[in-house]
């Protein structure tokens, strides 16, 4: 019939049927699985599954970047929604001295001597996984009624250096 071409319909059903067309972009974007990447320009990826209908007392995400510059230590967790050119704030977790709070992760490959047992280092190209634990509450903030999201920031060796900051907007449950 079609000699070895695959119309074009077939190709975009079968795209469809699973699961949708993923697309790359600088703002947040649906992918497989209630994923959702944010890619910016420099070519940073930030990815944070599932990333919709969390449970608002207690939900997992794993979250992977890529990208990242190796040299440079970042934070990740959960803050409300940062206006660009700003440092996110307020965040859930705060700095994790102990490397025992599950709601947000230092990612460090240089890290001073007295973090070494702290950070996870980045893997080649700048890739890191680790897993959140997360509410919909950020102190007094409710996440299910202010825009939040999964976020990696500079760590405090370069706080004010805004090139790190990548967002992936999360959306909570309503409770029952």
């Amino acid at each position: 019939m079609f000699r070895g071409r695959t119309p074009v319909i077939t190709v975009m059903a079968a795209a469809l049927m699973l699961g949708g067309i993923v697309m790359t972009s600088t703002s947040a974007v649906a992918a497989p699985r209630d994923d959702r990447t944010t890619k910016t320009s420099t070519g940073q990826r930030l990815t944070v599954s599932p990333a919709r209908n969390l449970s608002p007392d207690s939900a997992t995400v794993r979250v992977r970047g890529a990208g990242f510059n190796r040299s440079v230590g970042i934070y990740v967790a959960l803050c409300v929604m940062p206006v660009k050119g700003q440092q996110p704030s307020p965040c859930g977790g705060g700095v994790n001295m102990t490397a025992n709070d599950p709601s947000s992760a230092w990612i460090s490959s240089t890290p001073p001597p007295y973090g070494r047992d702290l950070a996870i280092p980045y893997k080649a190209n700048g890739r890191f996984s680790v897993k959140l634990t997360i509410s919909s509450m950020i102190g007094d903030i409710d996440c299910r009624e202010v825009q939040c999201a999964i976020v990696t920031r500079a760590d405090h060796l370069r706080t004010g250096d805004r090139r790190f900051d990548v967002a992936v907007p999360v959306r909570f449950a309503a409770s029952p």
